[in-house]
């Protein structure tokens, strides 16, 4: 995945969570699941990172999906009054999933998490406030204004029905809502996490 095409489909997952008709966007899984995937770092991450081009081992954690109800309510938030508002209502609510990178301390939580059938797959999106202990391990500059996380997962469904993917992390993003029906997600400095690999177990 390129950095431009990780971006676009942010965009494509935030304006899909505010749908008028939330239900049809849910697909019917487990509440609970669990993935696993190999990150690449990206380059320019900041002198903490082992290095660019390094790898880590990446578990994500899916507790429960958030419900048409709630999903309603981000979106409707997020339109009428804006990403700040968006912001206050994920810091108050509970984590319903988190990711763990290997060899890093914290976690990033995931307050809002949806999963959407493709076709021959499923793509599951989750939104979060910025982890700043996970993200400051990364970046050495200012990024303040950039206090959204975005997760995504490309699932297909293989032989034996086993799903596998890739996907990204964008672990510091800005959200900017241009009119009604048009989001812009920007990341700041370095490319998302690409995941490669991922896969349930």
């Amino acid at each position: 995945m390129t950095s431009k095409h990780i971006t676009i489909l942010c965009v494509i997952c935030l304006l899909a969570l505010a749908g008028t008709s939330p239900s049809r966007a849910q697909s019917k899984k487990p509440k609970s699941e669990n993935f696993s995937a190999l990150a690449y770092l990206p380059t320019g991450a900041g002198p903490r990172m082992v290095g660019a081009g390094a790898t880590r081992n990446v578990q994500i954690y899916i507790k429960t999906y958030s419900s048409d109800a709630d999903t309603a309510r981000y979106a409707d938030t997020l339109l009428d009054a804006g990403p700040d508002a968006l912001l206050k209502e994920l810091q108050k609510a509970k984590s319903i999933g988190k990711v763990s990178l290997q060899g890093r301390v914290g976690f990033f939580d995931l307050k809002l998490i949806r999963s959407r059938p493709t076709e021959g797959g499923r793509l599951i999106t989750a939104v979060t406030d910025r982890p700043i202990q996970f993200l400051e391990a990364y970046y050495s500059g200012r990024s303040e204004d950039y206090k959204f996380g975005i997760l995504q997962l490309e699932l297909k469904d293989e032989e034996g029905h086993h799903e596998k993917g890739e996907g990204a992390l964008v672990y510091a993003a800005k959200i900017k809502v241009l009119d009604k029906n048009k989001v812009q997600v920007e990341n700041y400095g370095a490319e998302p996490l690409k995941l490669m690999g991922v896969r349930k177990f």
